[in-house]
């Protein structure tokens, strides 16, 4: 809603304590998130528009709460000497509130004036702090609540009612009498806050309030903590609702599996559209549903040998094309074709956060080099720059020089020049983005975003309308780390995990933690506030972590590849949306090449692909372990034939008893009808575990029956690697 207006988004739901703020450094310094308030692209996006002057915006507070003094206004972050270079076109704004209640912000634009509703909760004083930011640890308060809004239309009463079925946090110091919620409608939709009658955490609204389609969100507060809002859509004209802000129903039964690109054919420089075309029938006998590819546009790590951490191809050099080294648009759209052909759907690397050094726009900024540096793989100082380039302002700068570059130095991700961070705080800028999300979305089946938390949440709102616009389906899939649920408000569909699941799956791997810490990986998703209708991805790698496999060799625990088909099995059938890392499924640790070292020849350096050798190396086509490849299939099509799995299925810590607690993880899923045992088993050998005496021995993943002993109170069952088993009942013995 809003996408034919410069109407600045949702309403925002806040609490005193929290910022609208959008650093420039994009680092751990400088936080894992970054907002700002910004006006949405009027109409279709351009792919080179000319940049909005300075005064083409301007944002105001209408009304704010008594005893306010909050501004809006554009507010570079001071960080020690490395001060935000001040571009002058302020068409994005940073707001902080100071009291609790409704803000009415103004955006004065070329098509008129907006409003934006800011409303305000106030912040946790009771234990002497205030809470900064949605999903953040509170002091000492637990997680902030969750809601679920749903609705139906009332043909007795002519109107809409929204339930929004709010819910504590399981940690939550509150009670539920503390549980309030909040409703306001999108600023842009026609209908007025007035018509909106709420009774207790339900709202009413007449039809005849409706002028048509209108979008409705929600977000609920515990006296403490905020949460995540949620999105209903009220249509009058068919009488029905909708709710924008869900996953596509296919993510529910789906298998994600992350190809590194340029490793995929198995030897270097061998890649193309058309050999990965080739392995479609691979990727389909293996029964994955989605697959990531590591970016494929344009890009400087391709085109060199050895460049640090492997052509990993996220320094784009063009949004709107492909890499010249793997074909052409048109072959990738024959990839793509394949992949339909096969029921595979296609997730594109989409990175929004940064560009890289050899893009044609930044380099337009550059008025003088300094001489071209020996080693390829850096890049020649800057010793001015060209204030007058159309693309000045498109990109992150500090006031001062950098140690290669003068000053405004552009800012960089983490400080590697190779890609320097993008001004989204420039209107422009953010139009050329969006002008290639619409671009890919006809072309593919998802995004996942690069370094999502280095993008303001504004830009993430406007792509989740834009993609969803040309297809109801599409996926979006962040990457934040660590993960923040405040990119389920009507963001993402499916979120990283990597600082709770894949972190502990490495550490249970290395024989560092008992494999029970799983559950509470999980089980922390719903203490954060998530809410139950978002996906979360269960991933025991991806290209930036380190093999599990590997892992494991350097760890406590024998044959690292039984422990890595013990936490793929975890990985599928605990809650979450499981995921393949390339050649995980062949032993990649073992029989793989490696990737050339870049700096092999100075001890003095290293990189990530150095210290894991295998993360990125080429896939081991010809000799791999056959059991060990046909333990994941069966894994994929177990997951895909088992309805207490999934994403949505409930997760019981089942009553057990073992000797080996340190070996063996043993939980439930109820899905009503279907209730299952699961034991899976890290060790080199078979574990014993007693389980409650109603369980069904039949292990339902191999067919085989794992009953070693019985007594009056228990049946012991003899696991080898995964045993998922029937059972009537499950007895709950929480954490």
């Amino acid at each position: 809603m809003g996408l034919d207006s410069h109407q600045p988004g949702p309403p925002r739901f806040m609490q005193v304590g929290q910022r609208i703020v959008d650093p420039a450094f994009v680092d751990g310094d400088h936080g894992f998130d970054r907002d700002n308030l910004a006006p949405t692209i009027a109409g279709a996006p351009e792919r080179d528009p000319e940049n909005y002057g300075a005064d083409a915006f301007a944002w105001s507070i209408a009304a704010r709460p008594a005893g306010s003094e909050a501004t809006v206004q554009y507010a570079p972050t001071p960080r020690d000497d490395r001060d935000r270079y001040d571009h002058g076109l302020h068409n994005t704004a940073e707001f902080e509130p100071d009291e609790p209640g409704t803000y009415v912000l103004e955006l004065d634009a070329p098509d008129g004036t907006h409003e934006l509703t800011v409303r305000v909760f106030d912040g946790d004083r009771r234990d002497g702090g205030t809470t900064d930011g949605v999903g953040a640890s509170g002091p000492a308060g637990g997680g902030p609540p969750r809601i679920e809004l749903d609705g139906y239309y009332d043909d007795a009463t002519d109107e809409f009612v929204v339930a929004s079925n709010p819910e504590l946090a399981s940690d939550s110091h509150a009670v539920d009498a503390d549980l309030d919620v909040e409703f306001l409608p999108h600023d842009a939709s026609g209908l007025d806050a007035a018509d909106i009658a709420v009774d207790g955490t339900t709202a009413r609204i007449p039809a005849a309030a409706l002028d048509g389609a209108a979008s409705l969100y929600a977000a609920p507060f515990d006296g403490r903590r905020v949460g995540v809002r949620d999105e209903i859509v009220l249509d009058p004209d068919s009488e029905t609702v909708s709710l924008p802000n869900r996953p596509p129903e296919w993510l529910d039964d789906a298998v994600v599996y992350e190809i590194f690109t340029r490793s995929f054919a198995g030897e270097p420089g061998a890649t193309t559209f058309e050999t990965l075309r080739e392995r479609v029938d691979y990727l389909d006998g293996l029964g994955v549903d989605v697959v990531w590819l590591t970016p494929v546009v344009p890009a400087w790590s391709p085109t060199v040998d050895a460049a640090p951490g492997g052509p990993h191809g996220y320094s784009t050099a063009d949004y709107f094309d492909v890499a010249p080294d793997l074909g052409t648009l048109a072959d990738f759209e024959a990839f793509v074709d394949r992949c339909h052909d096969h029921g595979i759907r296609v997730c594109f690397d989409l990175v929004a956060n940064h560009c890289g050094w050899t893009h044609p726009f930044f380099q337009d900024t550059i008025a003088e080099r300094g001489p071209e540096p020996e080693e390829p793989s850096q890049f020649p100082d800057v010793e001015s720059w060209d204030v007058s380039s159309k693309y000045f302002d498109w990109v992150d700068r500090q006031r001062g020089a950098s140690r290669h570059d003068a000053a405004p130095a552009q800012t960089s991700f983490f400080g590697v020049r190779l890609q320097p961070n993008l001004n989204h705080g420039n209107v422009a800028l953010r139009e050329h983005l969006l002008a290639a999300v619409e671009f890919w979305a006809e072309r593919v089946d998802g995004f996942r975003c690069d370094i999502a938390w280095g993008v303001p949440h504004s830009f993430w709102a406007e792509v989740r309308e834009r993609v969803r616009a040309v297809d109801a389906e599409f996926l979006l899939l962040d990457e934040a780390i660590p993960r923040t649920p405040a990119f389920a408000a009507s963001e993402f569909d499916c979120h990283f995990d990597t600082t709770g699941f894949t972190e502990m799956a490495h550490a249970v791997a290395r024989g560092e933690r008992p494999p029970s810490d799983l559950l509470d990986a999980v089980e922390a998703r719903d203490r954060d506030g998530f809410p139950r209708y978002t996906r979360l991805l269960n991933a025991t790698e991806n290209h930036d972590e380190a093999r599990l496999a590997h892992e494991a060799a350097g760890g406590r625990r024998e044959e690292p590849a039984a422990v890595a088909r013990a936490a793929a099995a975890a990985a599928f059938t605990l809650p979450g949306v499981p995921m393949l890392y390339y050649g995980q499924e062949r032993l990649i640790t073992e029989y793989g090449e490696r990737r050339a070292l870049p700096y092999a020849d100075d001890p003095g350096k290293a990189d990530d692909i150095e210290r894991d050798p295998y993360k990125r190396a080429f896939v081991n086509w010809d000799d791999y372990p056959e059991a060990h490849l046909d333990f994941y299939r069966a894994l994929v099509s177990f997951y895909h034939d088992s309805p207490a799995f999934g994403p949505s299925a409930d997760l019981v810590r089942a009553a057990y008893r073992t000797e080996r607690p340190e070996d063996v993880l043993v939980f439930g899923r109820d899905a009503g009808d279907e209730k299952r045992v699961v034991v899976v088993n890290f060790a080199a050998d078979s574990r014993r575990v007693d389980l409650r005496p109603v369980v069904d021995t039949t292990d339902q993943f191999t067919g085989d029956d794992v009953a070693a002993a019985r007594s009056e109170d228990a049946v012991t069952v003899e696991v080898d690697r995964l045993a998922v088993l029937d059972t009537p009942t499950l007895f709950d013995r929480g954490g």
